[in-house]
């Protein structure tokens, strides 16, 4: 396949119009979407060829993409990954189930756009293995125990681990972040991605037993129970193709090249114990409703049991995913809409039901605006009791106001095509914008029947909205503080942590008290540093680590970098701070409370990746691939490396 130099990733800051379906009933901001976005299931190998080829002989212009600037409760004293939705596990490079700690080596940006004759990405140099390491909480003490030997052109995109077995996703590029980037044509390269099972029930002999090789580059994944849900991109590799399709001529060209070939040879395989097979069944996957033309990428959802890995289920559908929501039983894929002449600008969700490795296609909806582009504004989605709450960004539509932000709750029409709007803010019966003029979405976090929301320009209103009622969801109280919070964590009903900029450039933690949600209320925030400060926790909620109810106070830690110190000159300037939340029952009188600092010697380097893991009183922080711990009285004492 031939593929042309793509250059600089087009970002457009504004976009125009608004989009989606309204009608019904209006004042209340309910309402059906229109019927384009529906799937139908394909009813032969024949009409999904057909579509293929209508993606890969159209002329595309270039997308254009506008980027905005309750975790399980741990068991047995220890944290575990940090997640979005309770029950639904997510995948990452470090892990740690109470005696082990498993690190994946890092993963380097080696191709930042496509080229004629991409090769996979190179491996960093040295040996490539993930390390397997035993803990002593009792003494803060952790020791090198395993290693699990990686192939040189293999990348660890994340690991699961389940009742002694160790899962990895793995690929063989690396292209940077998940977010704007994968509307680009760099993501449609030849590429491969795997799947690795490992028996880690003796760390030091671990084995592999099962591996499997999928067509495809790897978008996102998630585990529910004993199931590993990963969602991959594909796009027919063959050698006389040329995309992207940019005229007329190119369009000819290929379809000349599609005459001879096979609908096999067009959709993505499974390679199991060397033995190639179809990834997907053609009559168990979705046509666009628009029949799929100019798609020229296939979405396949795979379903890996991990008791009976070879007994896997794929579906799929003939367009993009940009985004992903799991809860326990359904995904949503997110795919942003570009204005055109007949249509303005908004987000296409398609929801799948997952039970085990069924999935069943449930329905569609366009919104207005945009949801999310990579990193964790994923936060801006939510469901709850079968319905799907949604915030979205509209930019560039008034010249007073640059941006807006809308909330939508949707469910399930009952069609098995359509998802419904039940329930929108602003409406004409609450017509109050979300946010000043001009302010940006930032920290979203759904709790139950509450939403709330950061916004910020100047200063930091924080949101609360009422969603009770979804055909009438309502904002009910605000507050303002500076700075503003990225990431927002609901301790208990009442109390709600923020994590984010202080104004004068710092990191900073703040503790909300929403127990009237009418009158939210500060009780209290912590700053470090000052400009150029940052914490990757900020933007990489497994980066995060929380601790409830440690003989009745919370602990928490964030990895900082911390800037314009001069007047905390005897903090470091890199560490792992740690915090207590005290009193949390009578949230009038919950604080925050500072604990002091794991900081890394002088000597060792800055670390591209932090992690932390709480264990009754030890603390494990894990910098790139060494390990450092030391006793939560104690964080200044450190043991390590390891």
């Amino acid at each position: 396949m031939t593929y042309r130099s793509l250059g600089v990733l087009a970002v457009m800051l504004a976009l125009a119009g608004c989009g989606g379906g309204s009608g019904g009933d209006e004042a209340a901001g309910g309402g059906s979407p229109e019927q384009g976005p529906a799937l139908s299931r394909v009813a032969s190998e024949a009409e999904l060829k057909s579509s293929l080829e209508a993606g890969l002989t159209t002329p595309q212009g270039a997308t254009e993409l506008a980027l905005a600037p309750v975790v399980d409760s741990p068991a047995g004293g220890f944290t575990g990954t940090y997640v979005q939705q309770q029950s639904v596990d997510e995948f990452d490079a470090v892990r740690y189930d109470g005696q082990h700690l498993f690190v994946a080596p890092r993963r380097f940006m080696t191709c930042c756009f496509v080229l004629d004759g991409l090769q996979p990405a190179a491996a960093t140099a040295g040996e490539r293995a993930i390390r397997i390491l035993a803990t002593d909480p009792g003494r803060a003490s952790a020791g090198e125990v395993g290693r699990i030997a990686l192939a040189e052109d293999v990348s660890v995109q994340g690991l699961y681990i389940d009742a002694g077995r160790l899962i990895a996703l793995t690929g063989q590029a690396y292209y940077g972040g998940y977010g704007g980037f994968w509307g680009e044509v760099a993501i449609w390269a030849p590429e491969r991605l795997g799947v690795r099972i490992y028996d880690v029930g003796n760390p030091a002999a671990a084995r592999e037993t099962f591996a499997a090789t999928l067509d495809g580059v790897f978008v996102d994944s998630r585990r529910i129970g004993d199931t590993v849900y990963v969602l991959s991109r594909h796009t027919p590799n063959l050698p006389t193709l040329e995309l992207p399709v940019r005229d007329d001529a190119q369009a000819r060209r290929n379809r000349a090249a599609l005459q001879d070939v096979s609908l096999q040879e067009m959709l993505p395989a499974i390679e199991i114990d060397g033995v190639r097979q179809p990834l997907v069944v053609a009559t168990d996957c979705y046509l666009a409703g628009d029949g799929g033309a100019g798609y020229p990428v296939i979405t396949t959802i795979t379903a890996i049991p991990i008791d009976r890995p070879r007994e896997f289920r794929s579906t799929c559908y003939n367009a993009e995913s940009y985004g992903a929501f799991v809860s326990a039983d359904a995904i949503y894929l997110t795919q942003f809409i570009a204005a055109s002449a007949a249509a303005p600008s908004g987000t296409r969700i398609h929801k799948f039901s997952l039970d085990g490795v069924a999935i069943d296609y449930r329905g569609s909806a366009e919104i207005e605006g945009q949801v999310w582009q990579g990193g964790q504004a994923d936060f801006r989605i939510s469901e709850h009791q079968g319905r799907l709450r949604v915030f979205s960004s509209v930019l560039g539509r008034d010249r007073s106001d640059s941006v807006d932000h809308l909330l939508y709750v949707l469910e399930e029409a009952g069609d098995g095509r359509q998802l419904r709007v039940v329930g929108r803010l602003p409406n004409v019966r609450r017509p109050q914008e979300i946010g000043k003029p001009d302010e940006a979405l930032y920290g979203v976090r759904f709790v139950g029947d509450r939403a709330y929301a950061v916004t910020y320009l100047r200063i930091d209103p924080l949101y609360v909205f009422d969603l009770a009622d979804p055909a009438d969801p309502r904002l009910i109280g605000e507050m303002t503080a500076s700075g503003f919070s990225d990431f927002l964590h609901p301790v208990t009903d009442d109390l709600l942590l923020g994590l984010g900029a202080a104004d004068n450039g710092g990191v900073k933690v703040e503790l909300f008290d929403v127990s009237d949600p009418a009158l939210p209320a500060s009780r209290g925030s912590q700053v470090l540093g000052g400009a150029g400060s940052y914490s990757e926790a900020r933007y990489d909620r497994h980066a995060f680590a929380y601790l409830a109810d440690v003989g009745g106070v919370d602990r928490f830690a964030i990895p900082a970098s911390l800037a314009g110190i001069d007047e905390f000159a005897a903090a470091p300037a890199e560490g792992l701070y740690l915090f207590e939340i005290h009193d949390k029952a009578a949230p009038s009188a919950a604080r925050l409370v500072s604990r002091g600092v794991m900081a890394a010697p002088a000597s060792a380097p800055p670390a591209a990746r932090n992690r932390a893991f709480i264990h009754d009183d030890a603390v494990f922080h894990v910098r790139d691939e060494t390990v450092w711990s030391a006793s939560w009285d104690d964080p200044g004492e450190l043991n390590g490396p390891f």
